[in-house]
């Protein structure tokens, strides 16, 4: 008589099932960490892109709103001002004022007017990037002294190259019309540049291609502006006020039609035949 088998798997069949299995699972493991790390990186980058462009937009942004203040005439004040405008430049190292503040408490006593001042300093050597770091400095009020005050921290980190240049226009020659340095106190005095050239370059670490980002900003007033052209600039305002609201209140007719209702010009007077 013989014995039937048992139903079930042998040893050999379980092993090579577990091989199987096993081969299957690393191939998914190794598919899955390649997907979270192509993310990873393409995450880092759209994050470092971002942040390099946060920095220009916001340099371009200011530097648009820069302006200067007229210095009087040496004799016309008494004692010295207490404030100062200044937009002095190089090639890493920028400050200027404008009218760029932005409050952050309502109850702030703080105008739109600021000193703004950037600059390129070595980090603290935590960064995973290699470069130095771009500070930014801000001073919610004007004072004698643009150079100094506010408050300053860190915008960016890992910055390979930062380059500001200032175009002169009495030298628009190819490349030779962009300066290194601006200095309105000395050089151009009281005047801002035409425009000024952005450069900057971010490391992605890692062996990976830097970042570059150049941009141009024009200031909007190039000349100083002084407490006579902000008066008739009020007052021109006022009186364009007045002409508009004075021309919404005469009739369609003109004022020639006013007490006249026949609209003819007469002063009310209706023409006819029987008038003496």
């Amino acid at each position: 008589m013989t014995r039937r088998r048992a139903p079930g798997f042998t040893l050999i069949e379980i092993l090579v099932a577990i091989s199987i299995l096993v081969t299957v699972a690393a191939v998914l493991y190794r598919s899955m960490a390649m997907t979270y790390e192509t993310k990873a990186r393409v995450t880092a980058i759209n994050e470092r892109y971002h942040e390099g462009r946060q920095v220009m937009e916001r340099i371009t942004r200011e530097l648009r709103m820069a302006f200067l203040h007229a210095t009087p005439a040496q004799g016309e004040l008494e004692e010295d001002p207490t404030f100062k405008t200044v937009f002095h430049g190089e090639e890493e190292e920028l400050y200027f004022t404008a009218t760029a503040h932005l409050r952050m408490r309502a109850e702030s006593r703080e105008s739109d007017q600021a000193e703004f001042h950037y600059m390129l300093k070595s980090g603290d050597g935590k960064s995973p990037f290699k470069g130095k770091t771009l500070y930014r400095r801000e001073s919610g009020r004007i004072d004698s002294k643009p150079e100094r005050g506010g408050s300053t921290w860190p915008m960016i980190e890992g910055v390979k190259e930062l380059k500001f240049e200032y175009w002169d226009e009495k030298k628009e020659v190819a490349d030779d019309a962009w300066k290194r340095s601006w200095n309105s106190e000395d050089d151009e005095k009281d005047l801002l540049p035409a425009r000024v050239r952005i450069s900057l370059v971010l490391d992605m670490g890692e062996d990976r291609p830097e970042l570059r980002f150049v941009s141009q900003a024009a200031p909007k007033l190039r000349k100083p502006i002084s407490a006579e052209d902000a008066l008739t600039d009020a007052k021109r305002d006022a009186a364009d006020q007045i002409l508009e609201k004075a021309g919404s209140l005469i009739p369609p007719g003109g004022l020639n039609g006013v007490g006249n209702p026949t609209g003819n010009g007469n002063g009310g007077k209706a023409s006819g035949k029987g008038e003496n």
